[in-house]
């Protein structure tokens, strides 16, 4: 009886992807980014295959790619600027313009997908880079919006606990943590309107404002990290208030 047991190392031939599809993909981010030229991380972070793929398909160029692409485009009559963009700085303030548009609209600090499926004016990569990480710049925007420095101690429970933190000391930190999350804080700034709810001065207003978020029922007495027990005071306005329930 005849086996199919052989030695031959030959494995069988994967089904090749078709030039159609892999231009299918390339103008559906040229599209998302306007039709200018886009990177393998941005064309990653959308298409249904890698640039891997697409890559090896055009000779192990990307610039190749691109160039198939612009001429795809042209017989569409679709204009496409294939150009290589100049690295260029973009501004903080221009990434924190757009990092408050998201971060209001979706209630919350925005995750790498979320920021991605909202259509960011810069990419990801591109405040990560800036940073020097993702969390870094969500605590320098909460800085910029309230013109307060936060501790690293503060975004300890963003990034996790420290290692090494006995049973019991670990216990009692999360049982009570003063420090409150960049969500919540941002929803309490929002909610207030960044403003101090007790005189009305903002950042935006009086460049030499700082806002806090305060305790109501202070820490000291029992009061928790919620948002219906925290305000936004101004640094005089929280100095004033000190331990009193206000």
């Amino acid at each position: 009886m005849k086996n199919d047991f052989t030695f031959d190392l030959t494995r069988p031939a994967k089904e090749k992807i078709s030039e159609q599809e892999i231009l299918n993909e390339l103008e559906k981010v040229a599209c998302h980014f306007n039709y200018e030229y886009f990177r393998r991380r941005d064309f990653d972070d959308i298409a249904n295959i890698h640039s891997a793929t697409v890559e090896r398909f055009y000779k192990g160029s990307w610039s190749k790619a691109i160039q198939m692409l612009e001429i795809y485009l042209q017989n569409k009559n679709i204009e496409f600027n294939g150009k290589k963009r100049t690295q260029r700085n973009t501004s903080e303030k221009d990434i924190f313009q757009e990092m408050e548009r998201i971060w209001l609209k979706l209630g919350h600090r925005p995750s790498r997908s979320e920021w991605v499926s909202s259509e960011p004016k810069m990419s990801y990569d591109t405040v990560y880079r800036h940073f020097g990480g993702w969390i870094n710049a969500c605590r320098r925007f909460v800085e910029y919006k309230t013109g307060t420095e936060i501790k690293d101690e503060e975004i300890q429970s963003e990034k996790g606990h420290p290692k090494r933190l006995s049973r019991k000391k670990l216990a009692k930190r999360n049982d009570r943590s003063r420090s409150v999350s960049l969500n919540v804080r941002m929803k309490v700034l929002n909610r207030d309107n960044f403003r101090c709810v007790i005189c009305g001065r903002s950042p935006a207003t009086d460049l030499e404002c700082k806002l806090h978020v305060d305790h109501i029922i202070p820490f000291s007495r029992g009061g928790d990290n919620t948002e219906d027990n925290l305000q936004t005071l101004c640094e005089k306005c929280n100095l004033g208030k000190s331990n009193d329930i206000y």
